[in-house]
């Protein structure tokens, strides 16, 4: 948190505005409990099944106030695991996804927070939307009443220097720009969910809102 405060000072931003995901994938029910009893209440996992598990577990020793985010590939027969209560899903990249996510919401009478996966490093590897198709999706995801589009998510090619991931954190943030003066109201492209452990800090200068941090909170995986 206080590498956060630090890179908003930097940049002239209020620390308010960037949210800290404490990214518990592989990491146990009780070192997660650990990370409540700081007051600290969110927590992102990769794979569905893992954070359901995780979640109840947590919940049964007495901690139910944790927002839980999705930030891995999610598969649409997977939707209707956690559209009773997933606080934000951040990996949508395609309409199919979004109609089921809409349609699952709807049967749990709740709008579901999302936000668009862009594949901003044109990998073949990775899952997001590409570029030249993100203000089409942007639309087709506005239109549907059970689905809340809150803005845009990346993860950069991996880079040895932090700094070789600036440009991407800035395109990103310019992709947003460019789709509300496109016409997608500025509300709806309030978050940017970008930077990991090892570059949070430039993701945080670059405009991110939310940064999915793992291994700098709970340290080493198998420590």
């Amino acid at each position: 948190m206080e590498r956060m405060i630090a890179a908003c000072e930097r940049a002239g931003r209020n620390p308010a505005e960037v949210t800290l995901v404490a990214v518990s994938k592989t990491r146990s029910p009780g070192e997660v409990v650990e990370v409540l009893q700081t007051g600290h209440c969110d927590l992102g996992e990769n794979y569905v099944q893992e954070l359901i598990e995780k979640r109840d577990a947590v919940e049964v020793s007495g901690f139910a106030m944790g927002r839980w985010h999705l930030i891995g590939h999610l598969q649409t027969n997977k939707v209707k695991y956690i559209a009773p209560f997933c606080h934000l899903i951040h990996t949508v990249d395609s309409a199919k996804l979004a109609q089921e996510i809409d349609r699952r919401a709807a049967g749990q009478n709740r709008v579901q927070p999302i936000l668009l996966q862009v594949n901003i490093g044109e990998e073949e590897t990775k899952c997001g939307a590409d570029v030249e198709c993100l203000g089409d999706l942007a639309q087709s995801v506005l239109e549907l009443e059970h689905i809340e589009l809150q803005g845009l998510m990346v993860i950069p090619p991996p880079v040895a220097d932090p700094e070789e991931a600036r440009p991407y954190y800035r395109r990103t943030r310019e992709l947003a720009e460019g789709l509300q003066s496109a016409g997608v109201p500025a509300g709806h492209m309030r978050h940017l969910s970008m930077g990991m452990s090892h570059d949070f800090e430039i993701a945080v200068e670059e405009g991110a809102t939310l940064v999915r941090v793992g291994t700098a909170v709970f340290g080493p995986r198998g420590a």
